[in-house]
């Protein structure tokens, strides 16, 4: 797990951009759906989709879209912004920590 380009784009948008933090969520997800269709149409045409793996995580996915939106919805910018930089920097310190593992593991 890491952070990404859309984290990335999300934090750029909020402290350079000075946009707020739910326009800047609906940037980062418009760029993030038109990369998935036209990965998932590549991948559709070579014929490398399970398609019963696609169908779970897209009910799934969706289930997942709608709740988190309720949620956003009833939660102001300003709590939104802390748990998004809270949620980052755990996902950092998970990257860092595994890659600390990984580089011990294949130092012995």
């Amino acid at each position: 797990m890491g952070v990404g380009g859309g984290g990335l784009l999300v934090v750029y948008l909020t402290l350079a951009r000075d946009i707020a933090q739910y326009d800047a969520q609906r940037i980062n997800l418009i760029f993030f759906i038109a990369a998935s269709a036209a990965s998932l149409i590549i991948h559709f045409l070579r014929r490398k989709i399970n398609f019963l793996a696609f169908l779970i995580f897209a009910v799934m996915g969706s289930v997942g879209a709608i709740a988190g939106s309720l949620i956003a919805a009833r939660v102001s910018g300003g709590a939104l912004r802390y748990l998004f930089g809270a949620f980052l920097i755990i996902c950092g310190l998970i990257s860092f920590f595994k890659g600390s593992k990984r580089a011990a593991t294949h130092e012995k």
